[in-house]
């Protein structure tokens, strides 16, 4: 998702560019597609990036660990700083406070893979599920709980407490 802004960066603070993505990002090792629109503003110190994308990914239920397709929608906003003038082609030193920007390298590439990246992990769910009504596995055998017709479903009774269920209560 590399993107040359040279031309952007010589027009004065306003002027933008929209663009299509279509593009893969590496998360954890692994290739993620992403679809969608990205603008490009130009801003007094670099480019300001706001990008609508979406994808999605495969992981397991976490309930009952069935394959699971989870659809992600990221909305990236971030700015980029250039590292070298594209007039002058003087290098560019970053201000206080940003240490942290993304930046433009020497031959004007916007690269948004790594926020891509970034905004793709955060974007992911702590515990997909293959649906909201999905019950899991059992906890004494280990099955699949796909409804009241499992075995284990009936009400387990711990054998050193089996002698209460003896008493009248009166």
């Amino acid at each position: 998702m590399q993107f040359n802004v040279s031309s952007l960066l010589k027009e004065p603070t306003g002027a933008s560019r929209e663009y299509q993505v279509d593009d893969d990002v590496r998360v954890d090792g692994k290739p993620q597609r992403l679809r969608g629109r990205a603008r490009f503003d130009r801003t007094t110190d670099g480019i300001l990036v706001r990008a609508s994308l979406t994808g999605t990914m495969e992981d397991v239920c976490s309930r009952c660990l069935r394959p699971v397709n989870a659809s992600i929608t990221i909305s990236l906003e971030e700015e980029y700083i250039p590292t070298v003038d594209v007039t002058t082609g003087t290098r560019v030193d970053l201000q206080a406070g940003e240490e942290e920007a993304y930046r433009i390298d020497a031959r004007h590439t916007l690269d948004l893979s790594e926020a891509a990246s970034q905004y793709w992990s955060m974007a992911q769910p702590m515990a997909p599920v293959c649906s909201e009504d999905c019950a899991g596995l059992c906890p004494v055998c280990g099955g699949e709980i796909a409804g009241s017709d499992h075995p284990c479903t009936r009400e387990q009774v711990d054998a050193r407490w089996a002698k209460l269920g003896t008493l009248e209560l009166g």
